[in-house]
């Protein structure tokens, strides 16, 4: 059992050094002010600046580098206005440009690679307190993309939340102008006549690599992450009298499709299934302050397929949430080490079986964030709260008792029958300074077979700004710790951590391009619970960042693994218990990724349980026009053990093809391949958005099992056999009240 005392030992003394040496920063730390003006007529949203409301608006032009020259100026101006009426916040943007032909514009997809292009962000804090927001992304063709900002945190995860509002642009001479349109019902804010928000606007000069701001954010926040920085943001003043409306939103959907399985080649056996059903989502704001999530006979049949990955190692994979219903506000339910040791982790639902029903509210209170989760998973509807049903609940509050600082509680619940599995965590958070962070978690499972009760916990302590950063964790997990609503890489151990970095900006006549390089070193020392070691791993690494944004990256580590027990590499190959060292080369590079052609590679080689590995990567990416962008990845492995069976290789391939008719109508095709399955796959996803917030998806998957010729010849009925396919045909329509 783990030892709960060493953990809250540890963070009390982090704790304590921290509110000894920092003193916490207001929820505002600039004087940035705008006030928005009423108007009585909106202006037509088309991209064209020319409406008189904005002619008689002060604009705001005061914006700030934040890359590649911290402090600077912007190199071209910028000019934003901002409007409102009773129904809709309105934003004009008029990004001059000496080199309008060279601007960026490309992606049609929406909640795409936006970053690819020129665009723009508005970030808006409509609580004012200075940790969570709502982000607005629209790239120099209108394209929307959209997050929500949790704790001042922002994560690829963020970008699901999908807002219905409306974005124009238009390029010409003097650069690109964007009008936006946000409706006050997308967001929530707290009650009053007359209100103020926390606000933040980016603009991106993508061939430049150029990101400046406004209000002033500095590079100690980082350079993307300073987006989320929501406690400097500026305040947008004037709002009164804002009609809410209902904030109810009913979006049915109605699918058909088929699915054929050949068991058998041989007998050329087929099997067809037809399948049609319906179900229903509801969104409705509680008050202004809470939103209530109703799912019923929730389908996913338009989520994109996971990425293939072949696992070399002893510990269990991690494969990301997709599913936009447990997307949305994902982050106010995070709950210990992101991807390793997780109290909650929303792809335990409704995955090997079917969501039947599920309700989800969230919102805030005051200083409370409060977040609830119930959902029913059976076999089929007829299963809804029987005894072949499962009950997941999860119940999740945290408190900003402090400027910066928040303490929270966890609960999760899985049932069936008299079967359970429960969890109830602790956490707590202190920002301080600029990015630095002080943590600390802790989590106890109760389950009805007493054997697998246990707990897990951590601290960190992180101090960074935008020349150093340095770390230091500690992280202990029972050798039982299961959480059945969790995600756990590693049992049994006791992890301390060291990081420490210097990146600092840097002139070199040889390499004037070379903007700044990073020297960071790592250094991992992993017990178990009887106090044995069990692994080491040291890490030197060197960054280089060049203006154009290519990158290029060394690595060396030096490794310890001590195996108690043997561990199957592959089905065939087992490596045997014993102490193993063995040191690994490194390098990585990539060019700039919003280029018509771009490219990236890597190269390490050197030991490996006593045996030699040497892997490859590259990829290619060719944006051939706004129409049509491909993409395509490989990694190779070379194994070589000193064990039967102990050399193969390990291959991964994937091609993905983006083509896109325009912002309304767009499809996506991903084609992948691995050689221990020696399954070909492939995932056709076409999506019309027929109305806003509203979508036709046609999807077709499927899937072949490439056998390897046994002759000279090529047969593609020997050679090539089909697992299954599936065609999905899925409508869903969004009903505004």
């Amino acid at each position: 059992m783990i030892k709960k005392h060493t953990i809250f030992s540890l963070g009390i003394l982090l704790f304590s050094l921290n509110m000894q040496n920092v003193t916490a920063q207001s929820s505002n730390a600039t004087n940035f002010e705008v006030t928005a003006v009423f108007v009585e007529e909106a202006p037509q949203i088309d991209g064209y600046i020319n409406d008189d409301i904005w002619k008689k608006i002060q604009p705001i032009t005061n914006f700030t580098q934040v890359w590649p020259n911290d402090g600077s100026p912007a190199t071209e101006e910028t000019e934003v206005r901002i409007a409102y009426d009773r129904d809709n916040l309105y934003f004009a943007f008029k990004f001059y440009d000496k080199n309008p032909e060279l601007i960026r514009a490309k992606n049609l997809e929406r909640g795409g690679r936006n970053d690819r292009d020129d665009h723009a962000y508005i970030g808006i804090d409509t609580y004012q307190d200075g940790r969570n927001a709502y982000l607005f992304e629209m790239n120099a063709l209108g394209t929307q993309d959209d997050a929500t900002i949790t704790d001042e945190r922002l994560s690829i995860d963020s970008f699901s939340w999908d807002a219905v509002f409306r974005s124009e642009t238009v390029i010409n001479d003097d650069g690109w102008t964007l009008e936006v349109s946000i409706p006050f019902r997308q967001l929530r804010f707290p009650e009053g006549d007359e209100l103020e928000f926390g606000l933040m606007l980016s603009r991106t000069i993508n061939r430049k690599n150029e990101r400046v701001l406004w209000p002033a954010i500095g590079l100690e926040y980082g350079n993307f992450t300073s987006l989320a920085a929501v406690s400097q943001y500026g305040t947008l003043k004037g709002l009164k009298n804002i009609r809410r409306g209902k904030n109810l939103e009913i979006k049915p959907y109605v699918i058909t499709g088929a699915q054929e399985i050949r068991p058998d080649i041989e007998f050329e056996e087929t099997n067809i299934d037809y399948t049609k059903d319906l179900g229903v989502d509801v969104k409705y704001g509680i008050s202004s302050n809470l939103t209530l999530d109703m799912t019923i006979n929730t389908d996913f049949a338009q989520v994109e397929s996971d990425n293939v990955q072949l696992n070399l190692t002893r510990f269990n994979l991690f494969f990301p949430e997709k599913r936009e219903f447990f997307l949305e506000r994902s982050g106010l339910f995070e709950h210990g080490n992101l991807r390793s040791t997780q109290t909650f982790f929303s792809r335990r639902i409704g995955l090997r079986n079917q969501i039947l029903a599920g309700a989800r509210m969230t919102g805030q209170i005051g200083e409370w964030s409060i977040g609830a989760l119930n959902i029913e998973t059976g076999d089929e509807m007829r299963d809804f709260l029987g005894s072949n049903s499962q009950n997941n609940t999860v119940i999740r509050l945290r408190n900003n008792f402090m400027p910066r600082a928040t303490a929270g509680v966890i609960f999760t619940n899985l049932e069936q029958n008299n079967s359970y599995n429960r969890a109830l965590g602790f956490d707590t958070q202190y920002r301080f300074g600029s990015s630095s962070l002080f943590n600390a978690w802790f989590t106890n499972v109760w389950d009805d077979l007493s054997a697998l009760n246990d707990a897990a916990g951590h601290a960190s302590l992180r101090i960074r700004n935008d020349l150093y950063n340095g770390q230091i964790s500690y992280t202990n997990v029972g050798t039982n710790y299961s959480p059945a609503l969790g995600f756990v890489r590693r049992r049994d151990m006791r992890q301390y951590n060291l990081r420490a970095g210097y990146t600092p900006s840097v002139d070199f006549e040889a390499l004037p391009s070379l903007n700044r390089m990073g020297f960071n070193a790592v250094y991992d020392y992993i017990e178990g619970q009887d106090g044995q070691k069990q692994t080491t791993e040291l890490e030197f690494e060197t960054t280089m960042d060049f203006s154009t944004r290519d990158r290029l990256t060394f690595e060396f580590e030096r490794n310890f693994d001590r195996l108690q027990s043997p561990f199957d590499i592959t089905e065939d190959a087992t490596i045997p218990a014993g102490d193993y060292t063995f040191n690994v080369y490194e390098i990585n590079g990539e060019t700039d990724s919003s280029r018509r052609l771009f490219l990236m590679g890597g190269f390490s080689f050197g030991d490996f349980y006593n045996g030699k590995r040497t892997d490859y990567s590259g990829g290619f990416g060719f944006r051939q026009s706004q129409h049509l962008t491909l993409e395509g990845n490989f990694q190779y492995s070379k194994i070589d053990l000193p064990v039967n069976n102990g050399e193969f290789d390990a291959t991964t391939l994937s091609m993905s093809v983006l083509g896109a008719f325009s912002r309304k109508l767009f499809t996506k095709t991903l084609i992948q391949y691995d050689n221990f399955s020696r399954d070909l796959q492939a995932n056709i996803r076409v999506d019309w958005i027929h109305t806003p917030g509203s979508d036709l998806f046609f999807v077709y998957n499927t899937s072949y099992h490439i056998t390897g010729a046994n002759e000279n010849t090529f047969n593609p009925r020997r050679d090539f056999i089909m697992n299954d396919q599936i065609a999905i045909l899925k409508l869903t329509y969004l009903i505004m009240l």
